[in-house]
């Protein structure tokens, strides 16, 4: 494999420094003003030629290679490194050789294979799993390992795994019939015969324990509990937006979703009615996603859900999937053209670059050349992005071509590390068939143009592109959360929101569907604002400036900047200020006066604090009794409509700073995130 993207940009220029050509160079690529221009000026320089060298490589599938991962596996499961021998049989399984995909569909039961490395890979990822404490996929897995084809002779194994499977989950009908199945199948084993009735006669125990428990289970919501807990699910069902409610421009969100511009901000999102605290916005998909490389074998490629329960691609080993759908999608999409380079764009570190490249890929070669005249040729102009229906899609990749990208306060050394990277994607490109249908004579215009697109989005992604991310939690410890960086996705949408160190809103992955709720009252033609990263509470505003400055060319001047509110622990918790009715001023409760007698600081109107008070303590002590459930991880659904109502009236009624609204917030966010792309630490 080749040095990283940074090494090679170190040494082209400190190549062209020794050469005494780098000044001249930043000269004469600074006179490109497209990106297309900039792509053929790094193409034209030996120096940028002689430092990448790219090759094929072989990533096909190989069945010896598949049993030593799986042996390598049963070395640590045998130390009790789960961890290590669960990487290890997943490895295998995505290397074992597999001749039938219809194993992996799931509406159909009847298909099988006899892959056997395949299926003796799941059979071992089963154990793991078990061990794990995870038992649905437990199931899952050995099950899969029965349809590729598993050894007869071990059946009973797996037979009895799975009964032991269902008795941890009080599937206690399907735990016996399992445990019968094990000694049926024990007439297939190869056990001598002491063995086999040492075998039988523990699996007549287990049956005979569960004879005399009541095992007359609704099997309906029996169905409807597995249905619920499928396998590479980790996370409820994704919010809808009812499509009465549905924008009928911007096709991901709201219909109280409106745009608005203005010569500060540029494009961004307003409210065009009111929003409740936890109402659901937008609902976005991405025009593409990537995985972090670390995380391509726990993740599925292309929707970025945790997979429990590998689909491997039929030709590489370097990708997993959730279901056989998303590997059908990925492989029409792009991993037709991507499944041979995957490892060398990956080897760029750069994750950013990898989904500038699959945004190219997933819109196509022809789909570039018919629609050239339709993108602009300075590379810098953006307009909104509208299709022929004068809607803003998001799975249109004109509307993430029109996203801003800031090329123009961009450095010429920048813009030629950018080229260099986009020369680097180019040679990964052409060697796939994604040129085979370029004109011939017309392969170095095809091909500078192309890298103006990858270009422009390298430059685009870093202001736009937004993480998907998982909570690692534990019930009952909050010490033990983490949010854990999944990869990045595209959002067109998304895109438009401005920034604020006190957001309106919150963003949770389902897979990598982007789900955006109010953590705030949003009023009708208020900006909603989400966060880039720089939230008032943890950081000053000095720090958050400077974070935000160098990556999105803006210094930001958001309320809480501009009222630059105190970080947490200096925020006041003792005596709230109150918000006046009429025109939000403030109330201060006076030591001197009666909450009876008090006057707003702004339009010095008196009113009559006492029922607001009331409410106030009352709501209190609900939202205590609610952070309890939520920090010890139970009913978390009532939980979070206590909060969300305590948040709606502090927000209506308390002015900030107030601590109690961050941590109503926090708490919110929490049950939210719980419910999206989440895994419960064992």
């Amino acid at each position: 494999m080749p040095e990283d993207m940074e090494h090679i940009q170190k040494a082209i220029r400190e190549d062209l420094q020794k050469n005494r050509q780098y000044v001249k160079a930043m000269e004469d690529f600074s006179q490109m003003k497209t990106n297309e221009k900039r792509v053929q000026f790094a193409l034209s320089l030996p120096f940028v030629q002689n430092h990448i060298h790219l090759e094929e490589y072989d990533n096909s599938k190989n069945s010896e290679e598949a049993c030593q991962l799986r042996t390598q596996g049963n070395q640590f499961f045998q130390k009790k490194n789960y961890v290590k021998s669960l990487k290890l049989y997943t490895a295998s399984v995505l290397k074992a050789p597999v001749t039938n995909m219809d194993c992996f569909d799931q509406s159909n039961s009847n298909t099988e294979s006899n892959d056997v490395e395949l299926a003796n890979a799941f059979a071992n990822r089963s154990a793991v799993l078990f061990h794990l404490d995870k038992y649905e996929a437990c199931l899952k897995n050995a099950e899969l390992a029965f349809r590729c084809g598993y050894p007869k002779e071990n059946h009973y194994k797996l037979h009895e795994r799975q009964g032991k499977c269902h008795r941890k989950l009080n599937n206690l009908t399907k735990a016996k019939k399992s445990f019968e199945s094990a000694v049926k199948s024990l007439e297939s084993s190869t056990l001598d015969e002491k063995k086999r009735q040492h075998f039988t006669q523990n699996l007549e125990s287990l049956i005979k324990e569960l004879n005399s428990v009541d095992c007359k289970v609704d099997l309906e919501k029996e169905l409807e509990d597995d249905c619920r807990k499928s396998v590479n699910c980790n996370q409820l069902d994704v919010p809808q937006i009812d499509k009465k409610e549905q924008n009928p421009v911007f096709m991901s969100a709201s219909s109280k979703i409106a745009l608005r511009e203005s010569a500060e901000m540029g494009r961004g999102l307003m409210a065009s009615a009111d929003i409740k605290v936890g109402e659901v916005i937008a609902v976005e998909k991405p025009y593409a996603s990537v995985n972090l490389s670390e995380r391509e074998q726990e993740y599925c490629s292309h929707c970025s859900m945790r997979v429990e329960c590998p689909v491997p691609c039929q030709q590489c080993c370097d990708v997993a999937f959730c279901s056989l759908q998303c590997q059908e999608e990925a492989w029409s999409e792009y991993h037709r053209t991507e499944c041979k380079i995957i490892r060398l764009v990956q080897s760029m570190k750069s994750k950013l670059g990898h989904l500038a490249l699959r945004m190219v890929m997933i819109a196509g070669f022809s789909y570039l050349m018919q629609e050239r005249s339709n993108f602009c040729s300075d590379d810098v102009s953006e307009d909104l992005g509208y299709n022929k229906d004068g809607c803003y899609d998001s799975e249109d990749y004109h509307a993430l071509y029109t996203l801003v990208n800031h090329g123009d306060k961009r450095t010429p050394e920048d813009l030629f590390n950018k080229a260099v990277q986009t020369v680097y994607l180019l040679k990964c490109l052409e060697l796939t068939p994604f040129f085979k249908n370029c004109p011939v004579g017309q392969e170095e215009e095809a091909r500078c143009y192309i890298g103006g697109h990858i270009l422009r989005q390298i430059q685009m992604l870093p202001c736009n592109a937004h993480e998907i991310s998982e909570i690692h939690w534990k019930p009952g410890d909050p010490t033990i959360t983490e949010t854990v960086e999944v990869g990045s996705g595209a959002y067109a949408l998304l895109s438009l929101i401005n920034h604020s160190c006190d957001p309106s809103v919150v963003r949770h992955n389902y897979g990598n569907v982007c789900v955006v709720r109010a953590i705030k009252p949003i009023h009708k033609g208020e900006e909603i604002l989400d966060n880039y990263g720089a939230i008032y509470p943890l950081t000053t505003r000095a720090e958050r400036r400077a974070k935000l400055r160098p990556q999105y060319y803006f210094d930001c001047n958001c309320d809480a900047c501009q009222l630059d509110l105190p970080l947490y622990f200096d925020i006041p918790e003792d005596i709230p200020v109150f918000k006046c009715q009429e025109c939000t001023g403030p109330i201060f409760i006076l030591p001197d006066k009666h909450i009876s007698d008090s006057e707003c600081s702004s339009c010095h109107r008196k009113q009559d604090l006492t029922e607001t008070v009331k409410k106030l303590q009352d709501s209190t002590n609900q939202y205590h009794v609610a952070l309890e459930q939520v920090l010890a991880g139970v009913d978390m659904e009532t939980a979070l409509m206590t909060l969300l109502n305590h948040l709606e009236f502090l927000m209506t009624r308390i002015s900030l700073p107030w601590r109690d609204i961050n941590n109503c917030q926090e708490a919110i966010k929490q049950c939210f995130a719980t419910q999206a792309n989440s895994y419960i630490l064992p």
